[in-house]
């Protein structure tokens, strides 16, 4: 049976934690990484990702690393982390070459309800007007619009459903060349 590895990205508020959580415990034997956490295992002299590309690239290769050894234990993996098209193009590259099947899903609702979604967060996990920057730079990123998951209204189990289920999130090679479909 082929190992599969979701990519749950998108804006801060937008509900990727509690998407990608949920998604991996539907699952018989699955992992969940999560990029903010990997983020915050460096203490002293960190980098925020989004301010350091150097930062950025060090959760990644913890993130495929983390995610490589699960997959080798025979878990499904799901990844939370605001994940950009160019990074998911970089670092997927070889699960898809071993067989493993991808999935990539930018969360995506609207513009308010993304800033109330962030404002019902403890204060201190507030990202503020971090949320508009980040909607403008995933708008910017390139990524194909069929990996965009609107989910301002409707359930979480749907939402989990269609990700289960939807072969529109689903990465190929044809897609890790940039070719938009």
């Amino acid at each position: 049976m082929n190992r599969k590895v979701w990519i749950i990205s998108g804006p801060a508020g937008v509900g990727k934690s509690t998407t990608a959580r949920w998604l991996a415990q539907s699952m018989e034997k699955s992992a969940y990484v999560s990029g903010d956490d990997i983020s915050h295992m460096a203490v002293s002299g960190r980098e925020r990702p989004w301010e350091s590309e150097r930062a950025n690239d060090l959760v990644w290769k913890n993130i495929v690393a983390l995610t490589d050894n699960f997959l080798e234990a025979g878990y499904d993996v799901v990844v939370d982390w605001v994940a950009f098209w160019q990074d998911v193009k970089r670092y997927t590259v070889h699960w898809i070459e071993q067989g493993v099947e991808v999935r990539y899903v930018i969360l995506w609702a609207e513009q308010d309800v993304h800033i109330q979604r962030d404002q019902y967060r403890p204060s201190d996990a507030q990202m503020g007007e971090r949320v508009i920057i980040l909607r403008n730079e995933f708008l910017s990123s390139g990524a194909p619009d069929r990996y965009y998951l609107d989910n301002t209204v409707g359930e979480l189990s749907e939402t989990i459903q269609q990700l289960q289920e939807s072969e529109q999130f689903v990465l190929t090679d044809l897609q890790q060349s940039g070719a938009s479909t």
